[in-house]
């Protein structure tokens, strides 16, 4: 599948290689401000959206420009959408038919790409690759680097060597929230990750992207610094940042090291919060209370509703 997406992407006219068309058409886009890319991918292959995040967010953000991907985003009505937006339809059956029909209809830019199941990502992976390269040459930006990654690391590292962060929760996230496009809001979570808690984030994005028209992104740390991490520092300055931390019961001593492992998981969070702030970012803490990580994100969810 990939050598056959590598044929069909050796071609110069748009009209026979639709990798190139593709990273034509998201890079045009994003220079006329709908720079926020909103996957919506059927069964089987619906994980796919997390890969392509990273490989959009990671190639384009950076020198303050950049796509920002969202994926596992609940489907909205398209007046609950700003005009920033564009959505790609990795269809393989008739899941999200109506709902990408009324987005097309109200006038959002929407790409369709039919794929297979899980035999198909070398050919959907190849074209993706190939699309985020071109978009990022239309955007002017080197696709191949990472620049402001290992600064998320630096900044952890000093955590470890004992210069401890000190970050105080968030008492009022209206102003951090209570925005428009072309502003997004990232939400970061240092959680276990459990479907329950999936959920309960997903409850979290549709209630701010509804409020606000705002775009939501979500990823568990530190994973999400190797993706969309590098895009929050070196795209666009449009980032508002609400960091959860959650941490278990117990802590447990990591041998030979001078801290312990719940103080490790949070090093990368002090870190990027601290990084964040230094690029003149808007980002907060909330720290979730008690042993059920989802119950209390929904308690929290619950207040946001009441600001918005």
């Amino acid at each position: 599948g990939a050598g056959q997406a590598e044929q069909a992407c050796a071609h110069y006219d748009t009209t026979n290689n639709s990798g190139l068309w593709m990273g034509l058409a998201l890079g045009e886009l994003s220079l006329h401000g709908r720079n926020k890319l909103t996957f919506m991918v059927d069964p089987p292959i619906t994980s796919f959206g997390l890969g392509a995040e990273q490989l959009v967010a990671e190639s384009t953000g950076k020198q303050g420009k950049g796509i920002l991907p969202g994926a596992d985003e609940p489907v909205g009505e398209p007046d609950t959408y700003g005009d920033d937006r564009v959505f790609v339809h990795l269809c393989s059956g008739d899941s999200n038919d109506d709902a990408v029909a009324k987005l097309r209809d109200a006038g959002h830019p929407v790409v369709t790409l039919s794929v297979g199941g899980p035999e198909d990502l070398g050919r959907i992976f190849f074209f993706a690759e190939f699309a985020t390269a071109v978009a990022g040459w239309v955007l002017g930006i080197n696709p191949f680097d990472q620049p402001n990654v290992q600064e998320a690391k630096d900044a952890t590292n000093r955590v470890l060597e004992g210069n401890p962060q000190s970050v105080q929760d968030a008492t009022d996230l209206g102003p951090l929230l209570k925005n428009a496009p072309p502003s997004y809001v990232a939400i970061m979570g240092y959680v276990q990750p459990t479907e329950a808690f999936d959920a309960a984030v997903a409850e979290l994005r549709a209630a701010i992207r509804d409020a606000t028209k705002q775009t939501t992104t979500f990823g568990y740390g530190p994973r999400f610094l190797h993706s969309t991490g590098q895009l929050h520092k070196g795209g666009p300055k449009t980032g508002r940042f609400l960091q959860l931390i959650h941490d278990g019961p117990d802590d447990v001593e990591i041998p030979e090291e001078p801290y312990t492992f719940n103080q490790l998981k949070h090093a990368p969070a002090d870190g990027d919060l601290a990084t964040l702030r230094a690029h003149g970012l808007p980002a907060e803490r909330v720290t979730l209370a008690g042993p059920d990580a989802a119950a209390a994100l929904r308690d929290l969810t619950s207040k946001i509703k009441e600001t918005l």
